[in-house]
């Protein structure tokens, strides 16, 4: 069997009809050693003439299957859809590219290889490594695969249990890392590529501009507080829960934030933290980031933020005993207090329930 019979490659796509022409002449050129591969686009509904490009290339490369959705199900939604689709293929390995990154496919042959010793995961990108020695640590490994064309993947390891994790975390943005994280946690083998495939086209000279959690919604409806105020930290640190190992989560969590595209420095991750995630409302947003920190970093927040979180608990209705006794040094214990007050009233408002449905018998 050739790669072409094993690879299945899903391209998502949502009004992006420039950069998708420059995808598509770069997989599908003269020389590409993807050309003749069976790539199946996934078009979110797309109103800007990317619907009727995709039917040009139709039309010119057999191999091509065009399914356009009747609605726009959201970014994210169609990256779950396209790993679904790679796993129907009933091929062996699975490849989801997005609409707007650039291909440089003069290492291809390190792909097949890795395919024919049956490699679990292949990162066809490696941007964000420090140096190459870092390309072998877990905690770079899982930060560039956040990145979603960098994954090649083994089709079995998209199991029931990733599947759904990676539908019911849409809200966090982060599709992808559900297959890395469930093959960290089995310790299945992740190879980097030294000479990368993929290159993000956000990256570019001619980047697009809308790359926002709220692209496609429109104004004026509804939308869910969490996608309105989700942060890439916030989705990140939820997304790290899946890890078994609590330190791994860590070091993957404090890696990821430095990154220049991210925060940068801790400075802006602590001014992220106050304005961006603080409020009575979006308390338990604060805590899902801080709970995956180390200690140092922890007591950094606590001096920052002591009375800031006293006032949040105050406005959110808990006991004011509690809240007072939140200082700089005890923030980690205040929190303790919380989950402790929480499961003792819903413990007597259950014990209220049985009483109630006693007497009504």
């Amino acid at each position: 069997m050739t790669l072409q019979d094993k690879l299945q490659i899903v391209l998502i796509t949502y009004n992006r009809k420039k950069y998708l022409k420059r995808t598509l002449d770069e997989i599908l050129a003269e020389g590409s050693p993807i050309r003749d591969f069976s790539i199946t686009i996934l078009d979110n509904a797309s109103t800007d003439g990317t619907s009727e490009l995709i039917d040009e290339y139709c039309t010119k490369f057999p191999n091509i299957t065009h399914i356009r959705h009747k609605i726009n199900i959201g970014g994210c939604a169609n990256v779950c859809r396209g790993y679904e689709y790679g796993v129907s293929s009933g091929k062996e390995y699975v490849w989801v590219l997005c609409d707007d990154d650039r291909y440089d496919f003069s290492n291809w042959k390190a792909v097949e290889d890795l395919v024919n010793k049956k490699t679990d995961i292949i990162c066809v990108s490696n941007y964000s490594f420090p140096t190459e020695k870092d390309q072998q640590d877990l905690k770079y490994q899982l930060f560039q695969l956040t990145f979603v064309p960098a994954l090649i993947c083994r089709a079995e390891l998209i199991t029931d249990n990733v599947m759904m994790n990676m539908y019911n975390g849409i809200y966090t943005m982060f599709q992808s890392p559900c297959i890395v994280i469930s093959a960290i946690n089995k310790k299945k083998q992740i190879k980097v590529l030294s000479q990368p495939i993929v290159f993000n086209g956000f990256q570019s000279d001619d980047a697009c501009t809308d790359v926002s959690y709220t692209r496609g919604l429109k104004k004026g409806e509804s939308i869910l507080d969490r996608t309105k105020n989700n942060q890439w930290v916030l989705g990140y640190a939820n997304i790290l829960s899946l890890l078994n190992n609590k330190s791994i989560m860590t070091e993957c969590l404090e890696t990821a934030i430095v990154y220049k595209d991210i925060c940068n420095s801790w400075k802006n991750f602590y001014d992220c933290l106050g304005v961006q995630l603080g409020g009575k409302d979006r308390f338990n947003y604060f805590y899902e980031v801080y709970h995956l920190l180390s200690d140092a970093r922890k007591r950094e927040i606590n001096a920052r933020y002591a009375s800031a979180i006293q006032l949040w608990l105050k406005q959110a209705g808990f006991p004011v005993r509690m809240t007072l006794s939140m200082r700089a040094s005890s923030i980690q214990m205040g929190f303790k207090r919380i989950k402790l007050f929480v499961k003792i009233k819903t413990a007597a408002l259950k014990d209220r329930i049985r009483i109630y449905l006693k007497r009504k018998k």
